[in-house]
């Protein structure tokens, strides 16, 4: 309840959660406006609005969606030089593909050129068959984090609790820290850094509390 009034969807429906946990993390946001509403400080609400009102209907074009960014996962495209940030890359993003094959069958190839890395076609499928066997409110959190990390690897680690936020948020910017550590940081980048990290965060207590 909003008030006295129930609480509802951008779509006019009545918002219904599938755990109290994600309940819980809704109200919190609701509790903490003031007189004036922030949409923006509310992520965990947009993302129940999107579940609720979109993903239902929409699932087998977002397994579709999280299988593109499978094609593309940024874990398979390394640097060919400098040599000591492909080594990183390689010492980092390495075991996540080791993970990843055992969890889906078949290992992701990279690539240090223009060609393509060879991405199987039966680790795709699988990655496809675990988005649709997701209920909505997960899958919606589960897009949510890997397009902000460029990796549904990444993503699904997140899912099944193999990795926390800070560390797959630090996994995905190697490239980005390297350089920083070269010629200095940005004051804008930091912001837009600390924003993506605060928006990966929140999609990750989202993915915990719809699986609870």
């Amino acid at each position: 309840m909003l008030d006295d009034k129930t609480l509802r969807t951008p779509a006019r429906s009545v918002l219904r959660l599938p755990t109290k946990a994600l309940a819980e993390l809704v109200a919190a946001e609701w509790e903490a406006q003031t007189e004036t509403i922030r949409p923006d400080f509310m992520p965990i609400s947009r993302l129940a609005n999107v579940a609720h009102d979109h993903m239902g209907m929409n699932k087998a074009a977002s397994a579709g969606e999280l299988v593109r960014f499978a094609a593309s996962d940024l874990l398979c495209f390394r640097v060919a030089e400098p040599l000591d940030l492909q080594e990183l890359q390689a010492k980092e993003w390495d075991i996540w593909l080791d993970w990843a094959e055992e969890k889906f069958g078949a290992r992701l190839g990279v690539s240090t050129t223009l060609t393509p890395p060879d991405i199987p076609l039966d680790a795709l499928e699988n990655m496809r068959n675990a988005a649709l066997e997701m209920e909505p409110f997960a899958l919606t959190a589960l897009l949510h984090a890997s397009a902000l990390l460029g990796s549904c690897v990444l993503g699904f680690a997140l899912l099944d609790a193999k990795i926390g936020a800070q560390q797959a948020f630090d996994l995905s910017r190697i490239e980005e820290d390297w350089q920083i550590r070269q010629w200095g940081e940005d004051q804008e980048a930091k912001t837009r850094a600390d924003g993506l990290l605060a928006s990966l965060e929140a999609s990750t207590r989202f993915m915990s509390a719809a699986q609870e």
